[in-house]
C-alpha cells in the first residue's frame, strides 16, 4: 500500500525555449494523475515534454487523457511502473450544495512556490511538499460552480527567486480531500486559484464532479469507479454514528461483495431530494441475484441519513402472501406500537404510519414486491423519508420511482464472493476449479452461496464440485442447500417466477430453453415456439418484466437467458412438452438459422465476397450459429446441419476461421454420409481438406482428397475432379513435394484442355507458378503466369486479370524485379479496394509489404503492413492479425 503523502506529485511542463511551469497533482489510482487543466494546457507547443515528478525526485513521462480548461480539471496517464502496482483507487465525493454545514477535516498536499530550493541534479528547481488543512463551506461560489477551501495554514513569504504573486503558486492541481470517520479520505476537488498576498488564506477549488464532462463511461472512468460517489457533508461525520431510533433490518453479512456502483447510485437517489420529496427506488433483477441482501446493505449504510427509522418488511413476492394491512402492522410494530396502542382500523393505521414516517428521516425497505397495489399505501408521502423496493419486476406502475437493475456478479467479484465463503486457502489450492465453478454458476449470488455452503458441508474438493456442476443434466439439482438454517434451492427460487406466468408465456419460456445460443432475437423465438411475431414480442415483454429473460439490446430486439434459467427452462420443457414437439422446435430453430444464411449466401459470388449484410449479421450471431451447428449434430438433425455448413463456408473463409471451418465441415462430412448424399459429402470433403491444410494438419488431408477424387470420378463430375487435382497438388507443395504437385497440376491441365476450359487453365496457372517458385524457378513461374495474363486480357475478365497479376508479382519479387512486381500488383490492389473486399485487399497489401521489405524499404513496408493489419482486425481474422503483427516487428529492426 502506498502512503497518501507519496501520491502527491509535481506536474512539470518544459518548453523548447528552456522555460518551464510547475503545478501539483495527485496519483488517484494506478497510472492516473489528477491535476488542474491550466497546468498542462499551456500556451507552448503541444509537443512540449510533460512529466510527473514524485517525492523521491523520480520522474515519469505523462500524457493527457482528458482536460477541460473551463472546469480547470485534467487527468493524466503515466507509464506502467512496478512502484504503482499496489496503488488503490481513491474514493471520490461530491459536495451537497443544499447543506450549510461545513465539510470538515479537509487537507491537500502540494508543491507551492515559497517552498522552492535549488539542487544541481534538477533542471527545474525542486519544491518541497506542504500539507494544508481547512474546511469547505458548501454555500460558497454556488453560481460559479466552484468550491472554497478555507485553510488554517499560513503561507510562508515568497523566496527571493520566486518573484511576485501568490505564495500558493504551484499548489494548483493539488487534490483536496476530506477525512470521513467511516469512509476514509474522500477526494472532493482540485485547487485551481490562489489568493493574492494581501488576501486571506482562501483557495478556490474545482469540484471533482467536473470529471463527468471529461468522459463519463470511458475506461478510465470505470477504472476510477466514478459511478460510486459519496456525498458530503454526511450526517454524523466527525461525531460518530448515532443509533437509529427505530431499526428493524436483516443481518448485514460480512461476505457481501461488490455492488458499490449500485449502492452509490441508490444512495444518491434516496438522499439527494429528501428535502422536497419522498424518493422511491426499485432494485429489480432475476431470482437469486441478491436483491434482498443488497437492499439490506444499503439500509445499513444509510444509518447516518435515516436516523429516525430504518424498517424492512418482506412482502413474500408470491412465495407467501402478505396483505397491505399485515405489512402495515409490521411497520407500526417496528415503531413500537403493539396491542391496544395499534390503531383499530386500516384508515387510522395508514394515517398513523404516515405520521410516524414524518417524525424524522425514515427509510422503509419493502422486500419481494409482487403487486404494486399492495405497497402503495405503505409508501412515504411527506418529504424527508424514502422507500427502497426489491422486485423481480421493474414495477413500472409505481409513479415517480427510480429503477436500478441488479445483475449477476462479474467473474472477478463472483470469485471474490466464493473465496469469502470457502476460504482463501481452498481457492489457492484449486484456482482453476474455483474459476470453473463461478463460471458455471453465471455469477448468480444465490447459486454461489449454496455451492459455497455445500463445499464446506460435504468436504469434497473444488474439482469434484466443478465436475458435478459441469453436467448440465444435474446442475440445477446440485444447487440445493441451506442458508441461515433454511432449506433453499435455485430451482425453488426460479419456480416462484415461473408459476406467476400465464400458460402461453410459460410455453414460450420452455421453448427458449431449447435454443442453442446464449442470446436470441424475437424472430428466432417465434420460429422455435411456432407462434406469431406479435404474440412472441408480447410474451417476451412479460418474461422480461418477470426477470426471466434479459433485454440485451432494446433497439435491436435481442434477449438473453441466464445459463441457469436456460437449464431450468429446458428442464420444464422436458417435463411438459412431448418429445415430438421438442424435436420439432429444435428443427424449426435450426432451419431459421439455415434459411437466414441461405438467403444471403446462395447469391452468385457470395462465397467469394459475402454481402455486407451477411457479414454484419454473422458478427452478431457467430457464437449462436456455432452452438446451433453443434446442437444439430448432437440431435442428429442432418439436413439442417448440411444446410448450415454449406452456407457458412464463405463467411468462415472470409474471416479465416480455419479451426471452426474444420469442426463444421467434419460434422458435415458425417451428416452427408449418414444421409448417403455423395454430392454433399464431396463438397464437405473439399472444404474440410482446405481447412486442415490451412491449420498445418497436412498429413490428415491426403485421404480426404483421395476420397473426394473417387466420388467426383464416379459421378463423372469433371469440374470437381479438376478442382480436387489442383488442390491435391497444393497439398503436395505443402508437404514440400512441389514436383509431385506439378504432376497433379499436369493432370488437371490435361483435363481442362480436353474440355477447352480456358478460364480453369488461367486459374490453374497461379498454382503452377507457386510450385515453380517453391522449386526456386521463378522464371518458369513468370513464364506460365505471363501467358495466363495475356489470355485473361484477351478474354477481358477483370477477376482473371487480377488473379494473374498478383501471382505474377510474387514471381517478380522472387526474381528481385521489385519495381515490376510493385507495378503489376498496383491494379490488383485497386481492384480489391474498389470492390470493398477487405480480405482480398489485406492479401494484396501484405504482398506489397513483402516487396517493399525485400527491396529494403522498411518505412513503405510498415505502411502496407499497417493498413493490412487494420483490415484484418476489422474482419476478425486473428490468425492473419498475428502474422501481420509479426511482419511489422520484422520491419522495426
Amino acid at each position: 500500500m502506498i502512503n497518501p503523502v507519496d501520491r502527491a506529485v509535481e506536474v512539470l511542463r518544459r518548453r523548447a525555449s528552456g522555460a518551464w511551469s510547475v503545478g501539483s497533482g495527485y496519483l488517484v489510482g494506478g497510472r492516473l494523475v489528477l491535476t488542474a487543466a491550466h497546468n498542462v494546457l499551456t500556451d507552448g507547443s503541444p509537443d512540449d515534454p510533460l512529466t510527473v515528478r514524485r517525492g523521491d525526485v523520480s520522474e515519469l513521462p505523462a500524457t493527457i487523457l482528458a482536460a477541460d480548461r473551463g472546469k480547470d480539471i485534467a487527468l493524466l496517464q503515466v507509464p506502467a511502473d512496478p512502484s504503482l502496482d499496489d496503488m488503490p483507487v481513491v474514493r471520490f465525493a461530491r459536495v451537497d450544495r443544499h447543506q450549510t454545514r461545513l465539510v470538515e477535516n479537509c487537507w491537500a498536499i502540494g508543491y507551492p512556490g515559497w517552498n522552492e530550493h535549488l539542487e544541481e541534479r534538477a533542471d527545474v528547481p525542486l519544491r518541497d511538499s506542504v500539507q494544508i488543512q481547512g474546511v469547505i463551506p458548501p454555500g460558497s461560489h454556488v453560481r460559479r460552480g466552484l468550491l472554497e477551501l478555507r485553510t488554517t495554514s499560513t503561507p510562508e513569504p515568497l523566496g527571493p527567486r520566486a518573484g511576485h504573486g501568490s505564495q500558493w503558486r504551484g499548489m494548483s492541481g493539488a487534490v483536496v480531500f476530506s477525512d470521513d470517520p467511516e469512509l476514509g479520505a474522500l477526494a472532493v476537488g482540485v485547487i485551481t486559484q490562489h489568493h493574492l498576498p494581501e488576501g486571506a488564506s482562501t483557495l478556490t477549488v474545482a469540484p471533482v464532479t467536473g470529471l463527468r464532462a471529461l468522459g463519463e463511461g470511458t475506461p478510465w472512468w470505470r477504472d476510477l469507479k466514478l459511478d460510486n460517489w459519496a456525498v458530503l457533508p454526511r450526517a454524523g461525520s466527525g461525531t460518530g454514528r448515532r443509533p437509529t431510533r427505530y431499526a428493524q433490518l436483516g443481518r448485514a453479512v460480512s461476505d457481501f461483495t461488490d455492488r458499490e456502483r449500485v449502492i452509490a447510485k441508490a444512495t444518491v437517489l434516496l438522499t439527494d431530494r429528501l428535502a422536497d420529496s419522498a424518493p422511491v427506488v426499485v432494485l429489480h433483477g432475476m431470482a437469486g441475484v441478491g436483491k434482498t441482501q443488497l437492499a439490506t446493505q444499503i439500509a445499513h449504510r444509510l444509518a447516518p441519513t435515516f436516523r429516525h427509522a430504518r424498517i424492512q418488511v418482506d412482502l413474500g413476492g408470491g412465495h407467501f402472501d402478505v396483505s397491505t394491512d399485515a405489512a402495515m402492522i409490521q411497520v407500526l410494530q417496528a415503531f413500537g406500537l403493539t396491542g391496544d396502542s395499534l390503531p383499530p382500523d386500516a384508515p387510522s393505521r395508514r394515517a398513523e404510519l404516515q405520521k410516524r414516517l414524518s417524525d424524522g428521516p425514515s427509510l422503509l425497505v419493502l422486500d419481494n414486491v409482487a403487486e404494486v397495489a399492495r405497497i402503495v399505501p405503505l409508501l412515504p408521502v411527506a418529504p424527508g423519508s424514502a422507500a427502497l423496493l426489491t422486485s423481480r419486476s421493474e414495477l413500472p406502475s409505481v409513479t415517480g420511482a427510480d429503477r436500478l437493475p441488479v445483475e449477476p456478479l462479474p467473474s472477478v467479484d463472483a470469485l471474490r464472493l466464493f473465496e469469502r465463503i470457502v476460504g482463501v486457502e481452498r481457492i489457492a489450492r484449486e484456482p482453476d476449479a474455483a474459476n470453473d465453478i463461478v463460471a458455471l454458476l453465471g455469477g448468480l449470488p444465490l447459486a454461489i452461496r449454496i455451492t459455497g455452503g455445500n463445499v464446506l458441508a460435504l468436504r469434497k474438493t473444488l474439482s469434484a464440485h466443478a465436475t458435478l456442476l459441469a453436467d448440465e443434466r444435474q446442475r440445477i439439482s446440485q444447487l440445493e442447500g441451506q442458508l441461515d438454517g433454511e432449506d433453499i434451492g435455485v430451482r425453488s427460487t426460479f419456480e416462484l417466477s415461473y408459476r406467476a406466468l400465464r400458460p402461453d408465456t410459460r410455453r414460450l419460456f420452455r421453448h427458449l430453453g431449447l435454443l442453442a445460443g446464449a442470446d436470441f432475437v424475437p424472430e428466432l423465438a417465434a420460429s422455435c415456439a411456432d407462434t406469431g411475431m406479435e404474440d412472441t414480442e408480447r410474451l417476451l415483454g412479460e418474461l422480461a418484466d418477470r426477470q426471466l429473460v434479459e433485454v440485451v439490446d432494446v433497439t435491436g430486439g435481442r434477449y438473453r437467458l441466464h445459463d441457469l434459467l436456460r437449464l431450468y427452462a429446458r428442464e420444464h420443457a422436458e417435463q411438459s412438452e412431448p418429445e415430438t414437439e421438442r424435436h420439432a422446435a429444435v428443427r424449426r430453430s435450426l432451419e431459421w438459422y439455415a434459411n437466414r444464411l441461405d438467403g444471403w449466401m446462395s447469391r452468385p459470388g457470395a462465397h467469394e465476397l459475402p454481402p455486407e449484410a451477411a457479414i454484419g449479421w454473422f458478427t452478431e450471431e457467430h457464437l449462436n450459429v456455432q452452438a446451433a451447428v453443434r446442437q444439430a449434430y448432437d440431435a442428429q438433425e442432418w439436413e439442417p446441419l448440411l444446410a448450415l455448413a454449406g452456407s457458412l463456408y464463405g463467411l468462415l473463409f472470409h474471416r479465416s476461421h480455419w479451426e471452426e471451418m474444420e469442426a463444421v465441415k467434419a460434422m458435415a462430412v458425417e451428416a452427408a454420409r449418414r444421409l448417403h448424399d455423395e454430392p454433399a459429402e464431396l463438397g464437405s470433403l473439399i472444404h474440410l481438406a482446405e481447412a486442415r491444410r490451412a491449420l498445418g494438419r497436412r498429413q490428415e488431408t491426403t485421404g480426404l482428397y483421395e476420397r473426394a477424387l473417387d466420388i467426383a470420378r464416379g459421378a463423372g463430375d469433371q469440374d470437381k475432379e479438376g478442382w480436387i487435382l489442383t488442390h491435391f497438388g497444393d497439398l503436395q507443395c505443402d508437404l514440400d513435394r512441389p514436383q509431385d504437385g506439378l504432376r497433379r497440376y499436369a493432370d488437371a491441365r490435361a483435363l481442362y484442355q480436353r474440355r477447352g476450359d480456358k478460364g480453369a487453365e488461367i486459374w490453374l496457372a497461379a498454382h503452377m507458378g507457386d510450385a515453380y517458385r517453391q522449386l526456386d524457378r521463378p522464371q518458369d513461374a513468370a513464364r506460365v503466369l505471363e501467358d495466363a495474363l495475356a489470355e485473361s486480357g484477351r478474354r477481358g475478365d477483370d477477376a482473371e486479370i487480377v488473379w494473374c497479376q498478383w501471382h505474377l508479382a510474387l514471381a517478380y519479387d522472387q526474381m528481385g524485379r521489385y519495381a515490376e512486381a510493385e507495378e503489376i500488383l498496383s491494379p490488383a490492389i485497386g481492384f480489391h479496394r474498389d470492390r470493398g473486399d477487405q480480405a482480398g485487399l489485406a492479401t494484396m497489401l501484405t504482398i506489397l509489404g513483402d516487396i517493399h521489405l525485400h527491396a529494403e524499404r522498411p518505412a513503405a513496408a510498415r505502411a502496407a503492413y499497417g493498413e493490412a493489419l487494420e483490415l484484418v482486425r476489422s474482419i476478425d481474422a486473428p490468425r492473419r492479425v498475428a502474422q501481420l503483427e509479426a511482419a511489422l516487428e520484422r520491419t522495426a529492426g
